[in-house]
């Protein structure tokens, strides 16, 4: 008998481009977003709601406490890079 070896081909797209199946029109779309009108925005709109979510309330906190203390301007800059860094990756991973 001949053992016949069972050779499995290697998947080309990675899984986020097979989840989230976003354009390069809608990754810049994504990117622009985060950058000028709000950080989770664009997030949110490309599918990744947990960081999305996440980066939304960060602006939301950072807000009221920039009046109060001056943390808020730190966590307003923290949210504002993660969401650039978040659109970044999504048109890396673009189609």
């Amino acid at each position: 008998m001949v053992k016949r070896r069972v050779v499995k081909k290697r998947v080309k797209h990675s899984v986020h481009k097979r989840v989230y199946g976003l354009t390069q029109g809608t990754a810049i779309c994504v990117l622009l977003l985060n950058l000028f009108i709000l950080p989770g925005l664009g997030s949110l709109i490309g599918r990744r709601t947990k960081e999305g979510a996440a980066q939304v309330i960060l602006v939301a906190v950072s807000i009221p406490l920039m009046f109060i203390y001056f943390m808020g301007v730190p966590l307003l800059i923290g949210a504002w890079i993660w969401g650039l860094v978040t659109g970044i990756k999504m048109i890396k991973n673009s189609k």
